[in-house]
């Protein structure tokens, strides 16, 4: 099945890269990184970039998407769930705790559906926790219909319980684009982090 990752930042497309090119048996990724762009144009090139990968004359099998930054990530995925809620793709939101609680997250785009989807009958379910490491926590969350007239299918949330950079040790102000690639490698070690990877994103 296609699977789409919606994450924070444009690191974050390139580890999630990373990860399917050596994990994936036939890795056919389609990256959207948005970075110093309008609203606008944004929500533009966002809904026409999904709109073709679920085409299906589409010739990819991931998208991997960055919404430059956690609020926007929020928006976006908050936005078009109840597009991609019955729709044969699977799918991961990727956040930054920043040591704040996964639950919070969750509750925060329980709420932004609940305003932006009143009267659809979708509303997001419970969160249940598939798996944890030391760096990460992983939850599925059920996405429902009120209504009770079609299958809805739910959401994974991998959580950093920091963010990314401290994870793989990356220095933003030190380290050179090598070795951010190096070092977002690292994580892919056969360690409990690869593990949880592997277990929720395969």
């Amino acid at each position: 099945m296609s699977k789409i990752v919606f994450s924070e930042g444009k690191r974050d497309v390139r580890f999630v890269r990373k990860f399917f090119d050596r994990y994936h048996d036939n890795p056919r990724i389609d990256p959207l990184v948005i970075e110093n762009v309008s609203k606008d144009e944004m929500r533009n090139r966002e809904s026409n970039k999904i709109r073709r990968f679920l085409d299906g004359w589409n010739d990819y099998n991931l998208l991997v998407k960055s919404e430059n930054g956690k609020p926007n990530l929020k928006a976006g995925f908050s936005s078009v769930v109840r597009h991609l809620a019955n729709k044969p793709v699977e799918k991961y939101v990727l956040v930054d705790l920043d040591t704040t609680e996964i639950d919070g997250f969750v509750d925060d785009i329980r709420e932004r559906v609940r305003q932006r989807h009143q009267g659809t009958g979708l509303r997001i379910g419970d969160a249940e926790q598939v798996c944890r490491c030391r760096e990460m926590v992983a939850k599925e969350v059920a996405l429902e219909n009120d209504r009770g007239s079609d299958p809805r299918t739910g959401f994974t949330v991998l959580a950093f319980r920091d963010n990314l950079e401290v994870a793989a040790g990356i220095d933003k102000d030190e380290d050179d684009p090598e070795d951010e690639a190096e070092k977002l490698a690292s994580l892919l070690d056969g360690g409990s982090f690869d593990r949880l990877l592997q277990r929720t994103l395969l």
